[in-house]
């Protein structure tokens, strides 16, 4: 008797040291595929997938969304669980329509104040005293969202897209504010940090710019031959590197609209500021990566390096008889220059009136259809029947339409 009293008290005390070593943890939140071409309609924005590769969300307004998960318990100490929840400003005179992140969870709660005091004041970013309505039927207005590039245990890059009118101008002018977010040391992080102060930095990132700049757009407005310091401002986060911009008139035309030129790590470690980077949980020995294009017509594709030099490319003259709304052709550079393949923008209801059997819906968005046509190359070109054969196709699985 004295025995089964001993085991039952026994089995009590194993049970509750067992339980009080138990601790509750957050669940992994359910996060949505956010890429950095894939725009959320009712949002402030959309996101890139990070760089742990896990799904993140896109902040809904109103709601809070975890962006941060705690992998194990022994880091439970030193994480933090940010969240990030929509606010928005909204007046109907003048026009403002502004949507702008805000962080919870951060343990500096004094440096969690100073940067989402930081986050409105960058996206309310009009001027209402210049805001008149000199044309009542085009009043002025007001627009700011924003868009997740970049996020991990340490950091979070923040873009805003805005666009301002001003009553009685000839257009609006879009601008573009990146922010980024140093969440060890509750901090906004300047872009000259992310560079190592090399004397070849505009140098090389010039070059990396030409080379992507196949459709010559940086020669509209003269010669383009190396940015400004300015320009290494113009700098935003991603996953595998650096998006530089140039807003509209800097070096092409306001049609041409904001220019990108990605800058993967790959090509541009050697002039990054590398203990920053290591710091902030960011690896830049990176493989080469492939050649990301971005056309002004709105959409980016990407090819393989080995291939860019062996490639023209060529925006086709639009003209009446055309029923694309535009054409880019992209040519073998040999002596006959074949004509390799080719990507057209359509108006959905022109699209849906050709005979397409020539060619390959590639995406589409509200009014327009993306397409391409691949070329009937001789066959005695090997390195062209190769390229249309092996590489098309892939290249085709990297498109994505812009925001």
């Amino acid at each position: 008797m004295k025995l089964k009293w001993t085991m039952a008290i026994a089995l009590v005390v194993f049970f509750t040291v067992g339980c009080s070593g138990v601790q509750e943890k957050e669940p992994v939140s359910e996060q949505p595929k956010v890429t950095e071409d894939n725009e959320p309609e009712k949002t402030g924005g959309k996101q890139e997938k990070p760089a742990d590769e896990k799904e993140k969300p896109t902040a809904q307004p109103g709601k809070t969304t975890d962006q941060q998960v705690k992998p194990n318990d022994q880091q439970e100490s030193t994480r933090q669980a940010i969240k990030i929840h929509d606010e928005s400003i909204v007046k109907d005179a003048p026009i403002i329509n502004i949507i702008y992140p805000q962080l919870d969870g951060m343990k500096d709660k004094i440096a969690q104040g100073k940067i989402n005091d930081l986050l409105k004041k960058k996206a309310n970013a009009a001027d209402e005293s210049q805001m008149t309505n000199d044309d009542p039927s085009a009043p002025s207005s007001f627009q700011s969202k924003y868009k997740i590039t970049f996020q991990n245990d340490h950091l979070i890059s923040f873009v805003y897209d805005q666009y301002s009118y001003l009553s009685g101008a000839a257009h609006g002018m879009p601008s573009r504010v990146p922010i980024l977010v140093d969440l060890d040391n509750g901090r906004m992080v300047e872009p000259n940090e992310l560079f190592n102060g090399s004397t070849q930095t505009k140098q090389l990132i010039s070059e990396l710019v030409l080379k992507q700049d196949v459709l010559h757009t940086l020669e509209v407005m003269g010669e383009f031959k190396q940015i400004s310091s300015d320009d290494l401002k113009q700098v935003y986060l991603t996953k595998d590197g650096l998006m530089m911009y140039f807003p509209p008139y800097e070096y092409a035309s306001f049609a041409e609209g904001t220019l990108q030129y990605h800058l993967s790590f790959s090509d541009i470690q050697g002039v990054l500021n590398a203990a920053f980077f290591k710091s902030h949980g960011i690896n830049i020995l990176q493989s080469n990566d492939p050649t990301t294009i971005y056309v002004s017509e709105g959409y980016h594709f990407s090819v393989p390096n080995e291939w860019m030099d062996r490639l023209r490319f060529e925006r086709a003259e639009y003209s009446e008889k055309n029923q694309w709304l535009s054409e880019i052709n992209v040519y073998y550079h040999s002596a006959d220059q074949p004509l390799l393949f080719s990507f057209h923008m359509y108006e959905k209801p022109i699209w849906t009136s050709l005979n397409s059997r020539a060619e390959v819906k590639l995406a589409e968005d509200s009014d327009l259809i993306y397409s391409y046509s691949v070329a009937q190359t001789p066959q005695t070109n090997l390195q062209a029947n190769d390229f249309i054969k092996n590489v098309v196709p892939e290249i085709m699985k990297t498109f994505q339409i812009d925001d």
